[in-house]
Parts: C-alpha cells; structure tokens; sequence
C-alpha cells in the first residue's frame, strides 16, 4: 500500500509540474510594423552611448518559481 502511495504521489507531482508546460504559447496582440527607414539618413548606423549599461529582461515570477522548485528537489537527491 505504502509503494501505491509513493506512486501517486510521484505521478500526481509530475503532472502537476509537467501539464502547465504543454499549455503552448499564449499569443499576444501583433507587432506593429517596423518603421521604413529615412532616405537622408542611409549609411548611418545608431549606436547607444558607452556607458549605457545593457538591460536584462524581466523574468515570470513563476519561471522562477519552477526553477527554485526543481533545483531544491534535485538538492535533496
């Protein structure tokens, strides 16, 4: 009985974790159209300045979530 236990719980977490991942990609509104670009301007590329310090995208807090999740279940083996 106790084997039967530890068998549905297994299954019923790696539906839980694994389900959400088959959701697919949520679509959002379409991209506006990328601007044309000038006829007086050709040749010149646009750089940012310097000492502009790159930007990292924000992350989902549940990515995260999953993340941490799954490294402390991986500690614990």
């Amino acid at each position: 009985m106790r084997r039967l236990r530890q068998l549905s719980i297994a299954v019923l977490l790696t539906l839980m974790l694994g389900v959400p991942t088959l959701a697919g990609i949520i679509g959002g509104p379409p991209e506006p159209a990328p601007v044309p670009p000038s006829a007086t301007a050709a040749g010149i590329i646009d750089t940012p300045p310097s000492d502009a310090q790159p930007v990292a995208a924000p992350t989902d807090p549940v990515v995260d979530f999953a993340f941490n999740l799954m490294q402390s279940i991986l500690s614990v083996f």
